[in-house]
């Protein structure tokens, strides 16, 4: 079976990655990688990334996404020239399935040519819920074009079954960055602070601000960010770049001039699994917005604070803490959770070791 699988971002490809490395190792399998988005914008070296991880890419859809995908008008005409590429290649290759993650709207243009080209769709963690952010919409527009339902919690998987799809084609399996988690190496605490450019002092932060898409004023959500930060001069502050999606170069160019300014913070507009995932090893908490601090984070015994409605009503554990997008609601959420102890000195981190603190339903 040919099975053509798409990826758009550095954070899809680090969830799809674990799948797909079986299906490469299968000889049953025939698997073409197709890569669109984000990874074709300059600047990115996420493609050097995907090769080095031993893996071929087969097909390049550039969709001509400006730098940080801000302007809402030149996102509608990329997502139809995703469309108009990615239909080419699939008639090209005639693939026997495509596989996809998630929710975004490079993936939404490759699922529509596929619907289109007649080609079977894969959909892994579709039935989740974001209420903050038009990725909502597409998870499930993206739900009703697939054939196959790979979810990440059983909530989820009853979700896609109520939008009338049919239950034996509907799969609890999990999220796969949880094996992602499991099979990347971790770096010693030394060399990890050494790769990103940082001290090793206590608390260190792992930020990351994605743009809420469906709001119009995504800078005054970075700004209370930023103001919150500046009551932590004592810790370590590792960002991490935002998504291509609207207002997404200005939350970037924000913190880029909050760093300048800062010997205690670095800006990494990737890091890698195998960076980010010491990071959520060695950090003290995570603050932002992006999924990855309600599904991968929990497994590190890591507690995260989310800022605003992006993740609305994802599933989460107890180690994550929500909170407004002010700045004072954010400097009381991570105050309570890096505990007094890391709140302005170099004791030991009070990690989320409580019994209650459970590693979400989607990683297990």
């Amino acid at each position: 079976m040919k099975v053509v699988a798409v990826s758009g971002t550095r954070a899809d490809w680090g969830l799809l990655q674990p799948v797909l490395a079986l299906l490469r190792d299968d000889s049953r399998f025939e698997l073409e990688i197709l890569v669109t988005g984000q990874h074709l914008t300059p600047g990115m070296r996420s493609t050097e990334a995907i090769e080095a991880a031993g893996f071929a890419i087969t097909h390049r859809v550039d969709m001509g996404l400006p730098t940080g995908g801000e302007d809402d008008g030149a996102l509608c005409a990329a997502t139809g020239r995703a469309t108009a590429g990615v239909g080419a290649a699939l008639a090209a290759s005639a693939p026997d399935l495509m596989l996809v993650l998630g929710d975004r709207y490079e993936i939404l243009g490759a699922v529509t040519a596929a619907l289109l080209s007649k080609v079977p769709v894969a959909h892994i963690a579709g039935g989740d819920v974001t209420e903050g952010a038009f990725d909502d919409a597409i998870r499930h527009a993206v739900t009703k074009m697939a054939a196959l339902h790979f979810t990440t919690t059983e909530e989820a998987a009853a979700r896609v079954r109520q939008m009338g799809e049919d239950p034996a084609r509907v799969f609890v399996t999990g999220s796969p960055g949880i094996d992602m988690v499991l099979a990347t190496p971790h770096m010693s605490r030394s060399d990890f602070f050494a790769a990103v450019g940082l001290p090793d002092q206590r608390p260190t932060f792992a930020i990351t601000l994605h743009p809420a898409t469906l709001s119009r004023d995504n800078a005054a959500m970075a700004r209370a960010m930023l103001d919150a930060l500046k009551a932590f001069p004592e810790a370590g502050l590792l960002f991490t770049g935002s998504n291509a999606d609207p207002e997404a170069t200005i939350l970037d160019e924000m913190i880029h001039a909050f760093v300048a300014d800062r010997d205690n913070a670095v800006f990494h507009a990737s890091l890698g699994s195998a960076r980010y995932f010491s990071a959520l090893a060695h950090c003290d908490l995570v603050l932002g917005n992006s999924s990855s601090g309600l599904y991968e984070a929990p497994s590190f015994g890591i507690p995260t604070v989310n800022i605003g409605d992006r993740q609305a009503r994802r599933v989460r554990a107890a180690s994550v803490i929500d909170c407004a997008a002010e700045p004072g609601a954010i400097r009381t959420a991570s105050r309570s959770r890096i505990g007094p102890s890391l709140a302005g000195s170099s004791s030991s981190p009070k990690r989320a070791t409580d019994p209650s603190v459970k590693t979400p339903a989607s990683a297990t």
